[in-house]
């Protein structure tokens, strides 16, 4: 157990950005690790929580840190909107696991052009960054500085291996490679979508476009900084990954 004064990761787990997968490193190196929904709304735990875990990890917004005296330490994975959004759809209306919301006669444009769509999806990503959760019209001024500043490490769904691999970097552990988890083996590729669906996409998540493009560069920064003996050790943990990123940067 880590004291109050040593850093507690908080990592801000977007939905669809494949954060069940990467979790499993932090759940292996933070013996006392904290899912976020077992304390959400309980306030004297949480601030407990705060006080002692190794790291909280889960669906939690931008700005836990203000609740505690104890430095934190922020990551997270964002995705690009397109393949997030479809990623929502096909996870939560044609999964047959997912009996409670599974839909086989609903379009995808009729979810997007549903009532409910967007106070629950959209700007999501911007939402959580800005901790603006219940906000359709988040700060995207202010999730941006957040990304630059307190976020000690963002990731890409898109480049998943180069993220994993420098996440663990970050941290001081050895790479590892992990499984993919919850992932939706039944969604057609982003290539299937008509141009319409993506415009609509596109416009109604402008400011998530925008911050994924932030992060992307952050990113893509880190990479081509690396030493030649981090980008050996990268081009070997890749080949190894059973999560191929979906990006060829020509670094190996």
């Amino acid at each position: 157990m880590k004291t109050s004064k040593e850093p507690l990761l908080l990592y801000v787990h977007i939905p669809k950005t494949g954060g069940t997968s990467f979790t499993q490193a932090i759940v292996e190196h933070c013996p006392n690790m904290v899912y976020y929904f077992q304390v959400a709304n309980k306030p004297d735990l949480l601030r407990q929580t705060l006080k002692q875990a190794d790291a909280l990890c889960g669906h939690l917004p931008f700005g836990l840190h203000h609740t505690t005296t104890r430095p934190c330490q922020y990551v997270t994975m964002l995705r690009d909107p397109v393949d997030q959004i479809a990623s929502f759809f096909y996870f939560k209306y044609k999964n047959i696991n997912y009996l409670e919301s599974y839909n086989p006669y609903l379009t995808f444009e009729e979810f997007l052009n549903n009532s409910y769509f967007d106070p629950e999806y959209v700007n999501v990503q911007t939402r959580f960054l800005s901790g603006e959760l219940g906000s359709m019209t988040p700060n995207l001024s202010l999730a941006t500085r957040n990304l630059k500043q307190q976020v000690s490490f963002a990731g890409i769904t898109e480049l998943y291996a180069e993220s994993q691999f420098l996440f663990m970097k970050t941290m001081g552990w050895e790479p590892k490679v992990y499984s993919k988890k919850n992932a939706n083996d039944n969604r057609p590729p982003k290539t299937e979508l008509t141009s319409d669906i993506i415009d609509l996409i596109l416009r109604k998540n402008a400011s998530d476009v925008e911050l994924y493009y932030v992060a992307r560069q952050l990113l893509l920064k880190k990479i081509y900084t690396l030493s030649h003996v981090y980008r050996e050790e990268l081009r070997l943990y890749r080949r190894n990954c059973c999560w191929k990123s979906e990006d060829e940067l020509g670094y190996y």
